[in-house]
């Protein structure tokens, strides 16, 4: 979201850094960006040999500028700056609309109202690799309206290892997706247990 700080925008964006990884790659990376904003959550994986880092960076500068001052502090390294900044939101009457009765949001209260909590589950998931198991399980998942809200995966020789954090909703029958995913996933090892709370 825009703020302002002293007269000047501070915009909200997602920078991803990818290339190969080497000694000092995440320091000079971190370096970098923190030269041009303040970095917030960040994310940060090894891809078969391949850094792959996210970061979101609150800076007071454009989207293309900082694009433009990382791409030249980090060389060898793909930059991509995406501006998460929504759009201003403009009323009726600044947009000509005064006359127009005004838009009633029950639907939007009603979802957030009706909206239950989420309960928090941890997923791994072990077996043999170059099989569809990725794409099934979150299929799985996605059927059973649960969220992922983070993912690992790996593969080491003929081993497939997924580890993911996942949110179900507060109605959701855990024993049916259980069964559903044993039976999609047959020869694999899942364990889906409820998450400890993280504590920061």
């Amino acid at each position: 979201m825009t703020a302002t700080e002293g007269g000047t925008k501070v915009g909200l964006y997602a920078v991803t850094v990818i290339g190969r990884d080497g000694p000092g790659a995440v320091a000079e990376i971190t370096r970098a960006v923190s030269g041009g904003g303040v970095v917030g959550d960040s994310s940060m994986s090894l891809l078969s040999g391949h850094l792959a880092m996210t970061l979101v960076v609150s800076a007071g500068q454009s989207g293309d500028l900082l694009s433009e001052s990382l791409t030249r502090g980090i060389p060898g390294l793909a930059v991509t700056v995406t501006d998460l900044t929504p759009p201003p939101v403009i009323s009726p009457a600044a947009a000509g609309t005064r006359d127009a009765a005004p838009s009633s949001s029950p639907a939007s209260a009603e979802i957030t109202d009706t909206d239950p909590t989420g309960i928090s589950y941890a997923l791994t998931l072990h077996g043999p690799s170059g099989s569809d198991a990725l794409p099934a399980t979150t299929g799985l998942l996605a059927e059973a309206g649960c969220a992922v809200t983070s993912m690992t995966t790996r593969v080491a020789g003929n081993l497939f290892v997924l580890v993911a954090d996942v949110e179900l909703p507060a109605q959701a029958d855990v024993a049916s997706l259980m069964r559903a995913m044993a039976a999609a996933l047959d020869g694999y090892r899942i364990a889906f247990r409820p998450a400890d709370p993280a504590v920061m």
